[in-house]
């Protein structure tokens, strides 16, 4: 029996990393591989719907040393930043009898009684440094470098992310490296029409609508989509942009993009043309998607996009930010742009709004769940996979010893 634990200490606000969690252990869940046992670690301030959720697939365990602000964190924090002591976590490993770490953020080596799996989920400090502190740069390429040292595998989640981290090692076989692009599930019930009136009317919002569920982060771009929805309107074109996510960036790196975007609405008067709800429930996400005309990306960076796997996994047609990333992607309903140019976005959302359909597709959704179901597949075993290559192998330590 091979028990791993999945240590998340991102915090909740980077939604992006809790979708990353339920949806590995989910598509682990479903394909069931024989000899493991998954627990995850999360902190005490995980809302009672979300552990439930979490409970359908794994062992949750909820402790201070991952809840912000508590004691046991912040001594945690320091031996961690002083030191780079992990005696605290290893403490709790030993304590339910874990074998292998995967996915934390702040743990980037285990004495040898442990195994580390190590995520790297994006590498948008090389590509937009301005959005990062002086000094940034070489510092988390430092880390990067002995996080791969320290690791017995280190997981990525697209090839275009393999490619910056062949230039941040200066290698190009990285050993112990690992391409795993994640799958998107619904995490949602039926979306029947009584079901999305409910929802509309819950929100205030129209039958008719373009979808933006990025975080206000700055490299999420809204200023271009806004800047597009000022030119239809100069057009007499009258579209609804609904907008969810934190409007703040955890990291302050964006207060000056976010601005920048809201001043675009103030400016062309575009208040009844973007509505910003802010940071909704997700299965409210994704019935907002279910029932769009389309969804918009507009992103400058992206590791490996959740709007766009989201929106694959329901059928929904994406008007999608011409990067590398996501053209490997691949949305078969995909419709790209540059992200420059707000002008070339408003005539893909002027066709969108002219020609296509609002509302749950009951048809679209369900050649969707056919391919869904596969990709999960594929997920749930390339990480059983992974694990059990680390479970067997040597830890690096030893080996080059």
């Amino acid at each position: 029996m091979i028990h791993v634990g999945f240590w998340f200490d991102y915090g909740l606000k980077y939604a992006g990393g809790v979708n990353y969690f339920r949806n590995l252990l989910h598509a682990i869940h479903a394909v069931a591989p024989d000899g493991v046992r998954t627990t995850l670690f999360i902190g005490r301030d995980l809302p009672d719907k979300l552990e439930q959720e979490f409970a359908r697939t794994t062992q949750v365990v909820k402790l201070d040393l991952l809840t912000r602000g508590t004691f046991t964190w912040f001594v945690h924090r320091v031996l961690y930043r002083t030191f780079r002591s992990q005696w605290l976590v290893e403490r709790e490993l030993r304590r339910h009898g874990v074998d292998v770490l995967s996915h934390p953020s702040m743990v980037e080596k285990l004495s040898r009684r442990f195994k580390l799996i190590a995520w790297v989920p994006d590498f948008q400090y090389l590509h937009l440094p301005q959005l990062f502190p002086a000094g940034y740069v070489e510092t988390r390429t430092q880390v990067l470098r002995d996080v791969h040292r320290n690791s017995d595998a280190v997981v990525l989640s697209s090839q275009d992310a393999f490619k910056d981290f062949q230039a941040v090692l200066g290698e190009t076989a990285p050993a112990r490296t690992h391409v795993m692009p994640f799958v998107s599930q619904l995490h949602l019930g039926e979306q029947d029409e009584a079901r999305t009136a409910a929802l509309l009317a819950r929100h205030g919002l129209p039958t008719r609508y373009l979808f933006l569920p990025n975080q206000f982060w700055a490299h999420k771009n809204h200023r271009v989509a806004f800047e597009a929805v000022a030119l239809l309107k100069r057009r007499g074109i009258d579209v609804t942009v609904v907008c969810t996510g934190w409007m703040k960036d955890p990291t302050n790196n964006s207060s000056a993009a976010a601005d920048e975007a809201i001043a675009v609405i103030e400016r062309e008067g575009l208040q009844q043309h973007i509505r910003l709800l802010g940071s909704i429930d997700y299965a409210d996400v994704l019935g907002l998607m279910r029932a769009c005309v389309a969804v918009i990306n507009p992103s400058l960076f992206e590791g490996w996009s959740s709007s766009v796997e989201e929106s694959k996994s329901v059928g929904k047609p994406i008007l999608l930010s011409d990067l590398g990333v996501h053209r490997e992607q691949a949305h078969p309903k995909a419709h790209y742009f540059d992200p420059a140019d707000a002008e070339a976005l408003s005539r893909l959302m002027e066709t969108a709004w002219a020609d296509w359909p609002a509302g749950v597709s009951a048809a679209d959704e369900s050649e969707a769940r056919i391919a869904l179901q596969r990709r999960t597949t594929e997920f749930g075993q390339r990480y059983a996979i992974i694990l059990r290559e680390v479970a067997a192998r040597e830890h690096p330590a030893a080996a080059s010893h």
